[in-house]
């Protein structure tokens, strides 16, 4: 049976038989409790406070749980290699707005640094049957090739007889197994490369 607690505080009336009538007298005795009302109201309200305290945890599980299923290193349509995301566009631009367009995507007309990048992106383009835009061009400087971020050119993967500068080429597209000058103007597919970002804890 629970344990009642009784409100009753010092110095509050109490009616009395005195002489055949009903008289009040003041309260001078113990509580029949010896509990006060706050620790009553602690011990009734200690399940609700174990119930929330239950609650916040399980919230906290579930939004760690969806955090850590929804983190993506790369975006939604970026593939992610070797540290590096990557996106691959779907429609075409001349060589200057596939810039912009990377840079909308806080991302740069990509960078090819090594080997097995450079088997990456040939494997996409490859697959896809697509010229696509690279960030390497000489258009400041004929001969002079330059990355988007203003580094000289160290490793290259050209084409056979590529760069000839034929009719003023002077960005270079991937296109299957190497790399091509061609005009600038030329509407090709392009892809953006950009660092992938860490997901919370990792």
């Amino acid at each position: 049976m629970a344990e009642m607690c009784d409100s009753k505080e010092p110095g509050d009336p109490e009616e009395e038989l005195f002489g055949g009538q009903r008289v009040k007298k003041k309260y001078t005795g113990r509580l029949r409790s010896s509990r006060s009302l706050p620790e009553c109201l602690t011990r009734a309200q200690l399940p609700l406070l174990l119930l929330l305290i239950s609650l916040g945890f399980l919230m906290l599980l579930v939004t760690t749980l969806v955090q850590a299923g929804l983190c993506r290193p790369c975006p939604w349509k970026w593939e992610l290699f070797q540290g590096s995301c990557y996106f691959f566009s779907q429609t075409q631009n001349i060589w200057k707005d596939a810039i912009s367009a990377c840079q909308n995507l806080r991302a740069q007309l990509v960078i090819i640094s090594g080997t097995e990048e450079q088997k990456f992106l040939k494997s996409w383009n490859t697959r896809n049957n697509q010229r696509t835009w690279i960030g390497l061009s000489d258009h400041h400087n004929e001969g002079s090739w330059k990355w988007v971020d203003n580094s000289s050119l160290q490793l290259s993967f050209w084409k056979e007889g590529e760069p000839n500068n034929h009719g003023d080429e002077d960005c270079v597209e991937l296109y299957s197994d190497g790399w091509n000058d061609n005009r600038c103007s030329v509407e090709n597919f392009w892809t953006c490369k950009k660092p992938l970002s860490p997901c919370p804890g990792s």
